[in-house]
């Protein structure tokens, strides 16, 4: 079997097992349920919160930090999967000077919810630079949002990442998995719903991502050149399969990411191979 159906059949196991609530997102000791292979927990580590934009549920929005696609659920309908591979960029940190938070970064992810609610159950790689002269640093990660990101060291420019999340409606827990198909490391782990918060999983969404960016202010986009996602498909709860195209139970909205003025930071092609394949190309970096 290949690394993907190993993953599969992993969490088909994993489905048996209710694994601890993350208590904190920045301990080894506080993530029970995280299992690691090839990659090395970063304690204490802070990436830039996640900002969740508010879009029109439109066939084309804009976004202060977003770029990609979002299948939109329509009148009850939830969601249950979403995937995506695509390849960590080689970021030119001489490109685009650091904002006044002293960082340019660019991330790439999969995940459910995000559009236009308050959570986002979320799993991929961030790359920043914390200078002109660089190099870039390049962590994987997930997140339980509105909890913080649990971060992990192990990817490189040039690897090929597949990522997928998962709601399992037997435990009622999100399976979050990672594999880099390169060098072979995964992260996989089962995570509730944050206490207090309601997941309604209305949305499913592909993004390259500007971490608070022109929304928060201080963090410029990283040049990452352009970012292809291939094998991109979305299931709802009741099984229906699909891509990121319309279909009976999801609408499909494109998103350019722009600054405050109107012009493009980072904007996607059209959908190919059924609304499966696209690419995501950086215009500019504040």
């Amino acid at each position: 079997m290949n690394s993907r159906t190993l993953i599969a059949a992993a969490a088909a196991a994993a489905a048996a097992v209710v694994m601890a609530p993350a208590a904190s997102a920045s301990t080894a000791s506080a993530t029970p349920s995280l299992h690691l292979h090839g990659f090395h927990l970063v304690p204490g580590a802070r990436l830039p919160r996640t900002v969740l934009p508010h879009l029109a549920r439109n066939a084309v929005a804009d976004s202060g930090n977003w770029a990609g696609y979002a299948a939109v659920a329509k009148k009850n309908v939830a969601l249950r999967y979403v995937t995506s591979t695509f390849t960590v960029p080689s970021i030119d940190c001489a490109k685009v000077p650091v904002g006044s938070a002293g960082q340019t970064y660019a991330a790439e992810w999969v995940g459910l919810d995000g559009f236009n609610d308050t959570t986002v159950e979320q799993t991929g790689v961030d790359s920043f630079c914390d200078s002109a002269s660089g190099p870039a640093t390049n962590q994987a990660w997930y997140e339980m949002y509105p909890l913080d990101p649990v971060v992990v060291s192990g990817v490189n420019p040039g690897d090929t990442i597949w990522v997928s999340v998962y709601f399992n409606s037997s435990t009622k827990e999100y399976q979050l998995f990672l594999d880099d198909e390169t060098t072979g490391s995964t992260m996989e782990t089962d995570q509730p719903c944050p206490s207090g918060s309601t997941c309604d999983r209305t949305s499913a969404e592909v993004i390259s991502e500007d971490p608070g960016g022109s929304v928060a202010g201080g963090i410029n986009l990283a040049d990452f050149g352009t970012v292809n996602y291939t094998e991109s498909h979305v299931t709802s709860r009741n099984g229906t399969h699909g891509t990121l195209t319309a279909g009976s139970l999801w609408t499909s909205t494109e998103i350019i990411m722009q600054d405050p003025s109107g012009d493009n930071m980072a904007t996607p092609s059209a959908l190919t191979d059924g609304g499966a394949d696209f690419g995501i190309t950086w215009n500019r970096g504040t």
